[in-house]
């Protein structure tokens, strides 16, 4: 058997890492006449390894289609029962046809399921730490390729990493303005700042965002390499001016306008809910599917959450 990347890697052996709990020992070997022998974790520990890390999560299936001898199964994963039908962390189909096995074979719809799930679990990341490295390739390419030249010299190409800054209230800071700054790592604006270059390498005049939110506003255009006209400068005199603090209460239309990506990756989340005391950053790693929510359904009194949601989705 190949080497598995749950052996070769100590990040992949630790995620969704259950202490006194080892998938592994539970997987099952498939020897398949003419094929190399496999491992496989069956759907059922599956499920229970999820429940182990998840206790209040849910999984959801639902017929897509069903036929006489033929059905379609999409499968759910949701890290809280609660969670919204679209808050879904993974999803997968899956289609079974009646055969003429005569244990299984009526049993298409059931096994659709079964599948679904399965694989639905192992996008959430339980099963794929089992897969062997030396396994076979996707047999279509999906998305462009790396650039083998470009691959190896990517890291030194990648500029040194600014400390982004953080919300901290201050003690004499009255309530409901914008929280002060401290320097902390922004793991994601390294990426921004690294597609940025590579688009103005391929030629592409693209607009880029400063660390205050506001875009860039040069003199000169570098396309056609003409000043902005008398006109254009009387607009821009007349832009309405940041203001000096940002506050709850002001509009959310305001707030988006004037609040920065790393303004807003830094928002907590107020109330009782699901990701009160996280970062709207935190959530768009554990949940990107909820910034929508945030976004659009949220009604509470601190606009800062809808903002910052909007403005995170602006910049993905």
């Amino acid at each position: 058997m190949s080497e598995l990347l749950y052996n070769k890697s100590k990040a992949v052996e630790e995620l969704n890492k259950v202490e006194g709990f080892y998938p592994l020992e539970l997987a099952r070997v498939i020897s398949n006449e003419g094929q190399e022998e496999q491992r496989y974790l069956d759907v059922k520990y599956r499920k229970l390894w999820f429940r182990l890390v998840n206790p209040t999560g849910k999984i959801i299936s639902r017929i897509v289609h069903f036929t006489e001898n033929m059905a379609v199964v999409e499968a759910r994963i949701y890290l809280d029962k609660c969670d919204q039908e679209n808050n879904y962390i993974a999803n997968s189909f899956s289609q079974k046809f009646r055969t003429t096995d005569t244990q299984f074979g009526d049993k298409f719809l059931e096994m659709a399921e079964t599948a679904a799930i399965g694989r639905a679990l192992a996008d959430a990341g339980y099963g794929l730490q089992f897969a062997d490295v030396g396994e076979g390739n996707d047999p279509m390419q999906v998305d462009a390729g790396i650039p083998v030249n470009q691959g190896s010299s990517m890291q030194a190409a990648m500029p040194a990493q600014n400390p982004a800054p953080t919300m901290q209230q201050t003690p004499n800071q009255p309530a409901g303005a914008m929280p002060a700054f401290q320097p902390q790592a922004m793991p994601g604006q390294q990426m921004m700042e690294q597609f940025y270059q590579e688009a103005q390498a391929n030629g592409n005049t693209i607009s880029r965002a400063t660390g205050s939110g506001q875009m860039t506003n040069p003199v000169m255009s570098s396309a056609s390499g003409v000043a902005p006209t008398m006109q254009q400068i009387s607009h821009q005199q007349q832009m309405p001016s940041k203001p000096q603090s940002l506050a709850p209460n002001m509009p959310v239309e305001e707030l988006v306008k004037w609040m920065s990506y790393e303004q807003a990756i830094q928002v907590a989340i107020t109330g009782k809910g699901k990701f009160s005391g996280k970062t709207m950053g935190q959530v768009a790693m554990e949940s990107p599917s909820s910034l929508q929510w945030f976004a659009e359904q949220y009604h509470g009194q601190n606009h800062f959450i809808p903002a910052a949601a909007r403005v995170i989705l602006a910049k993905a």
